[in-house]
């Protein structure tokens, strides 16, 4: 038994173990150099930054904004998300906590954010998409770190670049249905453990939630699948693009 432990402990952490690890050495960085500094040594250097029309290098756009105060706190913690079994491309989100003195008498902001990692070439991971949103309260998750559920994983033999067609196409077919009636485009395609995640609501989680929700919402006035990408491994991937809603009049980034 003794034997047993002294191998376990010794095991080297997982790949999604160490993406997990390193948001949290992220998080903590910014409390001491503040947060636009650590998100420039965190951030990947192609990583992508989501304006309302537009996108721009991540880094790029982060130099432009000032420096923020030094007592303003960004507080935030990885709770939620998985890893591609490849080991190089994963997402994570959890809460995110906002406090600025010379606001609201220092009354917290809320929020929820949602990230991209990606392996770089030197075996670090760093970030290639971060979107976050405000939230009217704190967003509740389990304690500690749950990895989401993803089914049975993908094991067929298709090519990279074919797995990569294929995920751009279902983005394009789901965001064209989106015009028509969102409920009726997303329905077939939620996973199980769907989060939807839209500026200033709570966090909608889990299918039968997600598809009530998107039955109170209007078509896309507009809207085009832009980029996607897939793991080596072929079982994860990501997709972005944008989206109109009539009521807003205003493009945003999906």
């Amino acid at each position: 038994l003794l034997l047993a432990s002294s191998v376990l402990a010794q095991r080297p952490p997982s790949a999604l173990e160490q993406m997990v690890s390193t948001e949290q050495a992220f998080a903590r960085r910014a409390g001491v150099i503040g947060w636009k500094q650590s998100f420039l040594e965190y951030f990947a250097d192609d990583a992508i930054g989501f304006a309302d029309d537009h996108t721009e290098p991540a880094k790029d756009q982060l130099r432009q904004v000032p420096d923020p105060p030094k007592d303003l706190q960004l507080l935030w913690e990885p709770r939620w998300g998985d890893i591609a079994a490849s080991g190089e491309l994963g997402f994570l989100t959890g809460p995110s906590t906002t406090i600025n003195p010379a606001r609201n008498n220092g009354a917290p902001r809320h929020g929820n954010y949602a990230s991209v990692w990606k392996r770089q070439p030197d075996g670090s991971f760093k970030v290639l998409i971060d979107v976050g949103i405000s939230t009217p309260e704190a967003v509740p998750f389990a304690p500690g770190f749950t990895r989401a559920p993803a089914g049975d994983r993908y094991r067929g033999t298709d090519t990279v670049e074919a797995a990569t067609r294929a995920l751009a196409e279902a983005d394009r077919l789901l965001t064209r249905g989106a015009l028509g009636n969102q409920a009726v485009a997303y329905g077939p395609v939620l996973a199980e453990g769907i989060r939807l995640h839209r500026p200033g609501a709570m966090p909608v989680a889990g299918r039968t939630e997600a598809e009530q929700w998107l039955q109170t919402q209007p078509a896309y006035s507009a809207g085009t699948a832009l980029r996607a990408e897939v793991a080596a491994s072929r079982d994860l991937g990501y997709t972005w693009g944008t989206y109109t809603l009539p009521a807003a009049g205003a493009t945003s980034q999906k």
